[in-house]
């Protein structure tokens, strides 16, 4: 089974995400990718949730970038 992990930037208009195949060490290989319009989800879970369960994959790790500024622990 390989092992999956998920890049996610996720910018106001716009979420790019991709999947990487890290089975081989020092090495990923790009898997999928997309791009969702973040404005048409109810949060980050649901749109993450719509990404992966388009092919049933699975993943093991996850990675987030966010964009704005940061104010009392939310973004």
């Amino acid at each position: 089974m390989a092992r999956n992990i998920l890049a996610v930037d996720l910018g106001g208009t716009k979420t790019h995400l991709q999947i990487y195949d890290a089975e081989i060490p020092d090495r990923l290989r790009l898997v999928r990718e997309g791009i969702l319009p973040s404005s048409q989800y109810s949060g980050l879970e649901v749109l993450v949730n719509e990404f992966l369960q388009m092919k049933g994959e699975e993943i093991s790790a996850a990675c987030f970038g966010v964009s704005g500024p940061v104010v009392n622990g939310h973004a």
